[in-house]
């Protein structure tokens, strides 16, 4: 599930001088893995999807591109909460690279602040959990059927015909 951590531990290598013994087979019930590189190149990977040819916006480019899609005067705000949850942003420095490229895209006079929960794995089902218990999600369901007569066009007209306007 996605609510549990089941966390191990990696055996560290009997350290020996003698070169024969160093040969010796891994017993079968133990699995050895060597990383090198991967530890950094794994994380770039979402800022960079192109590095391994993947042709879309990286994280940092996503992010701006969102913002800039909202009304300008929202903007400042939005730079201003950004929260990054899930595994991934627990990469060591994930959040200190996500401030850093952010901050270069924005306009200088916007504050870039990032937030990041303690617990960031859950706080996608929280939301969920959230929206799911707002009285008004019954109204934003599309049916199977809804969508395949019109098409992914539904989903936004029922969200957005379903968000109270003023202070409602």
């Amino acid at each position: 599930d996605f609510v549990n951590i089941h966390r191990d531990y990696v055996k560290l290598p009997d350290v020996t001088d003698d070169p024969d013994e160093a040969k010796k087979p891994v017993p079968t019930k133990e699995q050895m893995i060597r990383l090198s590189l991967e530890r950094f190149t794994v994380p770039e990977i979402l800022f960079n999807p192109s590095d391994i040819g993947i042709e879309a916006m990286g994280l940092t480019e996503a992010i701006v591109y969102a913002i800039k899609q909202c009304p300008v005067n929202m903007q400042p705000h939005l730079y201003n909460n950004i929260v990054i949850i899930g595994g991934s942003s627990k990469f060591q420095n994930f959040k200190e690279r996500i401030i850093k490229d952010v901050r270069s895209c924005a306009p200088d006079e916007f504050n870039i602040n990032v937030y990041r929960p303690e617990d960031p794995i859950v706080e996608a089902w929280k939301g969920g959990q959230l929206l799911g218990g707002w009285p008004g999600f019954n109204n934003t369901r599309v049916s199977k059927a809804e969508y395949e007569e019109s098409g992914p066009s539904v989903c936004a007209k029922k969200l957005y015909d379903s968000i109270p306007v003023g202070n409602t």
